[in-house]
């Protein structure tokens, strides 16, 4: 059976629409036309909806995204899209007639045409511009970008709304990150100001009592040794006062260990202040002590070396120049520190000048002389003005 005989001849409308037989197919080409724009449009809105899933990318490359859909779809040579404090996304080359194109868009917050160029609004001031291949604008096409714009208005609100709680997010966990390390460095510095205070406290009971202890020991052995020098005896007591010095000196630096962090300790002064009290404690002479200029600061090492010198110059004057008085002096100058330890005694200053310098010194002036050494220093015995011995050491303030 032919298609002729097919068709019913009661209804020429039939074949007028399908196209079968008719002089004038527009029918059907409109037909073919609309149904391959309804395709288009279904895959544009697929391809334009996967885009727009990319909210939590950031609102820039949902950007991005949204306009390569768009010029994929509709084989765009230009697309622009640009948003109220943000950059342009664009594709292509942009045409001059964009500007005009942009600026009636935004003016009028609608939908504007012109030949082969569609603009529509987005959000409160943003557009987006489409160069079409062909200059006719079809309305589906408008329709297609209006969609798009609308759910690219909402799309970009999550995205920023998902920014912001990704940045938030973010902040807090550094804010706990810091706030784990404040912790543990608060844990730390409370063990160790445990740690120091005890370190004081065990420092503060050897001063207060064992050192000062053996510092009469060793006075009053002296004494018996000089009332009974000759005798057996007197030898004991020598052996035994070397002895007590001996244990002085390693409790002497057992403190200084200990007191190495003592934030009440005011440096080089407060070490001085400390012997000069046990001197005035244990015997009848006159101690002062005083510092000029601007104090700085002395490693550990230093202050050590400079505490044992003073102390052995105090003893040897009381020991041996028969003195009354003793002046303790530390003067800061600019790189160096001077020790002075000036007494009203009888020793002749020349004469333990050269002591001082002969390979075999003896025990109390070697040692002067050795501490000044590692400190890269001098040692020198000068005449006091008024009668006495003084003896200076100068050491560099930066070693």
């Amino acid at each position: 059976m032919s298609s002729r005989s097919a068709l019913p001849h009661s209804d020429p409308w039939l074949e007028r629409l399908t196209g079968a037989r008719s002089s004038k197919p527009t029918f059907y080409a409109e037909w073919r036309r609309k149904s391959h724009g309804l395709d288009r449009a279904i895959e544009a809105l697929r391809a334009i909806s996967a885009a727009l899933c990319t909210t939590t990318s950031g609102p820039d490359v949902l950007c991005d995204a949204v306009v390569d859909a768009l010029a994929r779809h509709f084989g765009a040579p230009a697309v622009s899209l640009t948003l109220v404090a943000r950059r342009e996304f664009r594709r292509g080359a942009v045409p001059d007639e964009f500007a005009d194109l942009r600026e009636r868009t935004r003016a009028e917050a609608r939908p504007v045409t012109l030949p082969g160029m569609v603009g529509v609004p987005v959000l409160q001031a943003g557009t987006l511009l489409v160069e079409l291949p062909a200059t006719e604008v079809d309305e589906s096409e408008v329709a297609i970008l209006q969609t798009v714009a609308n759910q690219l208005s909402v799309a970009l609100e999550n995205a920023c709304l998902y920014q912001e709680a990704h940045e938030r997010t973010r902040e807090l966990e550094e804010r706990n990150r810091q706030l784990e390390v404040a912790h543990r460095r608060l844990s730390e510095a409370g063990q160790r100001q445990l740690i120091s205070q005890e370190r004081h406290r065990i420092a503060r009971e050897l001063h207060d009592s064992v050192a000062q202890h053996l510092i009469s020991i060793g006075m009053n052995l002296e004494w018996c040794r000089q009332n009974e020098p000759s005798s057996a005896v007197g030898r004991r007591v020598a052996v035994t006062k070397e002895l007590a010095r001996s244990a002085l000196t390693q409790m002497r630096a057992a403190i200084f260990e200990l007191s190495e962090l003592d934030p009440q300790r005011s440096g080089m002064r407060g070490v001085l202040v400390d012997l000069v009290r046990e001197f005035r404690a244990i015997t009848p002479l006159r101690v002062r002590v005083r510092t000029r200029g601007e104090p700085v600061a002395l490693p550990l090492a230093a202050q050590h070396a400079l505490f044992h010198i003073a102390q052995e110059a105090m003893f040897n004057a009381v020991r041996h120049a028969a003195a009354h008085g003793i002046w303790v002096e530390l003067a800061y100058r600019a790189g160096t520190v001077a020790l002075t330890v000036a007494d009203d005694g009888t020793g002749d200053p020349a004469a333990i000048q050269r002591r001082l310098t002969r390979a075999a010194a003896p025990g109390g002036l070697v040692n002067i002389r050795e501490r000044a050494r590692e400190l890269h220093g001098t040692a020198r015995v000068l005449a006091r003005r008024g009668g006495g011995v003084r003896v200076r050491v100068e050491v560099p303030a930066d070693d």
